[in-house]
């Protein structure tokens, strides 16, 4: 195939990062077929890309950054002299660091971002567990606390509560597996037969038992039943879903 007249050392700096539009991509190519010159100056500059990314682990860029790439680091086109200038070149080599770069930023970004989130998360969980256990160890020093056992068809577990006080809480063994869209919700049902929500979870996979505070906002003698449902991930106004966990109070 015969290469097209003007040479493309101007965009070949954008082709070896993939930054060219199809039309333009189709057209550089067809002129590689046809010039050792210009296919002599993408290998040269596959090389700087390659060397420069070689440390990079290979990860999709965010949206909209190839084109946004593509803008700054394409110059402006001069005459064609018939040969590479030495400003094309040294452009075609800072573009490419300047993409590396801004890459290798993305990625160290994104991963102190997941870092951060993971170890806010677990920070949470540890806070909330130590909360759970001292109001389990606070129940405990009262005389006048009652355990109750929960059952289900498959799971069991323990409900320690202070009839005068609006504190209690659930431990439970053989919760089942749970969609992403879904949470256990607990309901303390009043003797006119009202339910009322007492908190929404998710079952602890670091633990042989997932321990549970209630969110309780009367006496726990102001309730006679105490049931565990699986509801939408974030709770329901009233149960809908099946009910694995219940006790009478």
């Amino acid at each position: 195939m015969k290469a097209t007249s003007r040479h493309v050392e101007q965009e070949l700096g954008s082709y070896v990062l993939g930054a060219l539009e199809p039309p333009e991509t189709v057209r550089v190519e067809a002129h590689l077929q046809g010039c050792a010159r210009c296919r002599a100056a993408r290998d040269s500059y596959q090389e700087v890309a390659d060397g420069l990314m070689y440390t990079l682990r290979p990860q999709a860029p965010p949206p909209g950054m190839r084109s946004q790439l593509r803008r700054r680091i394409q110059p402006a086109r001069p005459r064609d002299t018939g040969r590479p200038s030495a400003y094309a070149v040294l452009s075609s080599v800072l573009a490419l660091g300047v993409v590396a770069l801004a890459l290798l930023t993305w990625q160290v970004r994104s991963s102190l971002q997941r870092v951060e989130g993971r170890f806010a998360a677990a920070q949470a969980a540890l806070e909330q567990r130590a909360q759970v256990d001292s109001v389990s160890l606070a129940l405990l020093s009262y005389p006048s606390r009652q355990v109750a056992m929960v059952a289900g068809e498959h799971a069991y577990g323990t409900m320690l509560y202070e009839p005068r006080m609006p504190m209690a809480v659930l431990n439970a063994w053989g919760l089942p597996d749970l969609e992403q869209d879904q949470a256990f919700q607990i309901w303390l049902r009043q003797p006119d037969g009202t339910r009322v929500s007492a908190g929404v979870f998710q079952r602890d996979d670091s633990s042989p038992f997932t321990r549970v505070l209630l969110e309780m906002t009367e006496s726990a003698s102001n309730y006679v039943e105490m049931g565990v449902t699986i509801e939408p991930k974030d709770g329901s106004p009233a149960p809908t879903g099946p009910r694995v966990l219940h006790c009478d109070l």
